[in-house]
């Protein structure tokens, strides 16, 4: 099965829309509803997912599935510009992207923690 991120929401089944909305709504309050960029308020009107590496298909290919949804990859914005704001290509910022990618390499192998797809 395809992972709901992966279709449009047009495309998805009650139960897939259900888990999206579910795991949206959880990310932001486990950040404190605020974007992490500018601090300012988050509500579901206004919340993005930004992925830090993006999902690109070479990424996804590279990376995996596990480490591209992961939450740590994750960061809940406000709006397009504080979402160019967390990118962290590992074309542009090849170090960043390492450090992240081992922390989450850290977690999965430790907990065996389930991403949020």
């Amino acid at each position: 099965m395809i992972p709901a991120t992966f279709k449009s929401h047009f495309d998805m089944t009650e139960r897939e829309r259900f888990e999206y909305q579910e795991n949206r709504i959880r990310l932001m309050v486990e950040r404190g509803c605020k974007c992490e960029v500018c601090g300012k308020p988050l509500h579901l009107g206004n919340l993005q997912l930004a992925h830090r590496i993006p999902k690109a298909k070479g990424y996804l290919k590279k990376y995996g599935k596990d480490v591209i949804h992961h939450p740590l990859n994750l960061a809940t914005v406000c709006s397009l510009k504080c979402n160019g704001a967390v990118l962290l290509d590992p074309k542009t910022h090849p170090i960043e992207a390492r450090k992240l990618i081992r922390r989450i390499y850290e977690r999965t192998q430790n907990s065996q923690e389930i991403s949020y797809r």
